[in-house]
């Protein structure tokens, strides 16, 4: 029997295709029946497909009509149900599924939703995932089949595995689930992590997210989980985002941790374990990394932001580790980014230094550095504000590196200005060899902040 579309010509709104996922505004420039079209486009490229979605309000909604446009373009579609991205990647890897799909907007705000790609075998980028959605829907000769499975005791399984260490010290421990789909999670946490004290907030999974938005690098959703920390005296506080792919610590003296501080912390493990590796760390991390890394004998490559880019070099440099400065921190084992599996693998090493958080920071290099600057532009223009300061630089005959933005280096140190993958804004960074240096580049910076701020209102 031969089933026809009879679709009229579609008209998503292309601007809702980021560097290497798909997010937008419900309602706005993202609709419900995207999920359909998504689904028809996305359906005739492969034959299976995980779908899950995160806590978003909207989520549910836009499942369903991507399972059914997947579903009438012939994919098998194996169903997750509400989980997070990391649970979703997992599903797809265990039933080897083509591809996987999650509905939802990471950390945005709630009213944002979109959806994120996923596949053993390729990383997804803005031109492909255009290229998929610009095919014409073909008539499909049969009807895809619906299953629906149960990832979270696989799930578990998989972060049991990031402990190692077997000791009696006991952690009291605080949680930011962000309500998101790591709530779900979070109630086995004494499977995973037992003996401990657990004090977990905003474990309702609920997409309006009424006490902050899901953004732990936004230092102002941080602070109800700082209170927790300093009123019950716990060793550590962890922060998770939307969909749980993101990470965030507090140390015990409520102080929050530089992601660069993490990475550090981390790299130094894996090298342990693979002396002399390779780890892949995002164009905004310190360069104080590249020094630590480098004296542990490993090496570090540079990338682009954007987690499928670092998992793409990853994977061509066949590295043991990756990190971003926005809390994307990548395995080896896993083959995924993952908040949950980060935040157990920082635990067991807290157990195996048998030292509190703020005495492990304490140990590393001093770092001057700025927090991530966010610069709000008009989406339409972020590119033409990035192009146009790179003219103003060559006409200075200022050297820049260009893979990620613009990236300045000097004897004093760097800045950086970049455009943000996922909202519309510009991101802007900088760090000093020293706190001479960083006074010095920090004036510098904020002169092109000032310019950007400038081209935004007058670039036609």
């Amino acid at each position: 029997m031969l089933y026809s579309s009879h679709f009229k010509k579609y008209s998503m709104d292309n601007t809702i295709i980021r560097k290497y996922d798909i997010r937008g505004i419900i309602g706005k420039d993202l609709q419900i029946n995207d999920g359909y079209e998504i689904g028809r486009k996305f359906g005739q490229t492969v034959a299976s497909v995980c779908v899950g979605y995160d806590s978003r309000i909207d989520s549910p909604g836009i499942e369903r009509e991507l399972i059914r446009g997947l579903t009438l373009s012939g994919a098998n579609v194996i169903r997750v149900g509400l989980c997070s991205s990391p649970m979703l990647y997992a599903a797809t890897q265990i039933t080897q599924a083509d591809l996987g799909i999650i509905i939802t907007a990471s950390h945005n705000p709630s009213e944002y939703n979109g959806f994120k790609f996923f596949s053993n075998k390729k990383v997804f980028s803005d031109q492909e995932i255009k290229e998929i959605i610009s095919n014409p829907i073909k008539d499909s000769t049969r009807i895809g089949s619906l299953i629906n499975i149960n990832i979270y005791s696989e799930y578990i399984r998989i972060l049991k595995s990031a402990v190692k260490n077997n000791t009696t010290q006991k952690l009291k421990i605080a949680w930011d689930c962000g309500n998101s789909p790591a709530s779900g999670i979070i109630r086995y946490i004494e499977k995973i992590l037992p003996g401990h004290t657990h004090i977990v907030t905003n474990n309702s999974i609920d997409g309006a997210f009424p006490l902050h938005d899901p953004d732990p690098i936004e230092e102002k959703n941080l602070a109800q989980l700082i209170d927790i920390v300093k009123e019950y005296g716990c060793d550590l506080g962890i922060a998770l985002d939307g969909d749980s792919d993101r990470v965030r610590l507090i140390d015990n003296k409520g102080n929050v941790v530089s992601n660069d501080h993490l990475f550090m912390i981390f790299a130094r493990e894996v090298l342990e374990e693979y002396p002399e590796s390779k780890v892949i760390a995002n164009v905004k991390m310190s360069m104080k990394v590249h020094d630590f890394v480098s004296k542990l004998g490993g090496q570090v490559i540079t990338c682009a932001t954007g987690h499928s880019l670092v998992k793409k070099k990853m994977v061509e440099e066949e590295a043991k580790f990756a990190g971003e400065l926005s809390g994307h921190f990548f395995f080896s084992e896993l083959g995924f980014d993952d908040g949950l599996y980060s935040a157990v693998k920082a635990v067991d090493i807290l157990l195996k230094k048998n030292q509190s958080l703020s005495q492990v920071i304490e140990d590393l290099p001093k770092l001057y550095i700025t927090h991530e600057v966010k610069i709000v532009v008009k989406d339409e223009k972020k590119f033409q504000i990035i192009e146009s300061i790179k003219k103003t630089l060559e006409k200075q005959n200022i050297v820049f590196s260009d893979l990620d933005g613009v990236k300045v280096t000097d004897n004093k140190g760097w800045w950086l200005l970049r455009v943000s993958n996922t909202q519309n804004c510009i991101t802007a960074r900088c760090e000093g060899e020293t706190l001479e240096g960083f006074e010095l580049t920090k004036k510098v910076l904020f002169h092109y902040i000032d310019e950007a701020r400038s081209l935004n209102c007058s670039c036609s």
